[in-house]
């Protein structure tokens, strides 16, 4: 019975609720003073026990002199507090998916590792829209989708962030071809500058010397084709490396210019 009482209190009954609850299913139907009397409450008690079950679904009321009441059966019940609790689940996974990709931001750790192609867009976009000084990329591939959603996230900052890209001229995902150069070309933005450059099939994205995030994947054949489910991004918040990264960037990006 302790157990029994234990389990209904989980699904949110009082220990009093519970007993009478329990008291209701042996009589399926009663008046308030026999359900007191079998579930051992004071009647006292019995009328307000009664009511709060009847607020949370447990038992309907028969309109009368005297009320009677009805337990609902075990199974409806257990069925229906199934479905809250596994959408509880649901929703409370779905929370904190969202909290754990969208803030990594707060979290103390220097280093981590971010998984799937949806998820590395939207952390470079979160970087991204966080600068306030200047950005630079080099681009060795694009993920899908990827280029339109740095533009995006381009045009909601302010032009006074320099950003400045080191791109490979083209490059393939699933064997579909990218011309990274025109894509970022045609944005017109005054505060983006692009350089083409021959680079390894790599992205490492700076912003403010602050934080680093690099992806990188596995490719495929002659086109050196990116394998999108194979990609991963590294976030990085060593000041230090940032910094060293940002300077031999600026360095190659200044030679590169030059030799335009």
């Amino acid at each position: 019975m302790e157990k029994l009482i234990n389990s209904l209190k989980k699904l949110g009954l009082s220990r009093y609720e519970a007993q009478a609850y329990i008291g209701l299913n042996e009589i399926i139907t009663g008046q308030a003073n026999e359900i007191a009397e079998i579930s051992s409450i004071p009647r006292s008690r019995i009328y307000d026990i009664l009511k709060g079950l009847e607020e949370k679904g447990f038992v309907e009321v028969e309109r009368g002199r005297p009320l009677k009441y009805k337990a609902i059966h075990p199974t409806t019940i257990i069925n229906d507090e199934k479905e809250k609790l596994i959408e509880e689940l649901n929703n409370t996974e779905n929370k904190l998916k969202e909290i754990y990709n969208k803030d990594l931001s707060e979290i103390q750790a220097p280093v981590w590792l971010i998984h799937s192609q949806d998820n590395i867009i939207k952390r470079e976009v979160e970087i991204i829209k966080k600068s306030r000084r200047k950005i630079t990329i080099r681009i060795g591939f694009l993920l899908e989708d990827e280029g339109r959603a740095m533009l995006k996230a381009f045009n909601e900052i302010s032009r006074d962030v320099e950003i400045r890209i080191i791109a490979n001229p083209i490059c393939y995902i699933n064997d579909k071809k990218i011309d990274i150069i025109d894509l970022f070309k045609k944005s017109r933005l005054n505060n983006l500058e692009i350089i083409a450059a021959e680079l390894p099939m790599m992205k490492l994205l700076i912003s403010d010397e602050k934080e680093l995030f690099g992806t990188f994947a596995h490719f495929t054949g002659e086109k050196d084709s990116i394998i999108p489910e194979t990609a991963v991004g590294v976030d990085n918040k060593y000041k230090d490396i940032c910094q060293n990264f940002d300077k031999h960037f600026i360095k190659q990006f200044e030679q590169l210019k030059s030799m335009k």
